[in-house]
């Protein structure tokens, strides 16, 4: 994906910002069109409690980042296919 910006920009006046809650469906939709990236069903979790240890479900993963959001410096997705940018 191009733009990540939103990633760090969860809330707005107290709230889910919309651009946070789109680009958490497109991050996992992204992720989930890349078979490597599952494995039975689960990919990794990039929330800041989880930092990409474990394997969830997409709908926890949703969850996990609607509430607890990104894992710090994680712009560029490599756990979850993207190619490492310098």
């Amino acid at each position: 994906m191009d733009d990540q910006s939103w990633m760090y920009h969860r809330l707005m006046d107290g709230r889910l910002h919309p651009e946070y809650i789109m680009g958490v469906r497109r991050f996992i939709n992204f992720v989930f069109s890349i078979d490597k990236n599952i494995s039975g069903r689960k990919i990794r979790c990039p929330c800041v409690r989880c930092k990409n240890q474990k394997f969830l479900k997409e709908n926890d993963i949703c969850k996990h980042l609607l509430t607890k959001c990104f894992l710090p410096c994680y712009e560029n997705w490599t756990v979850h296919g993207e190619s490492y940018i310098t």
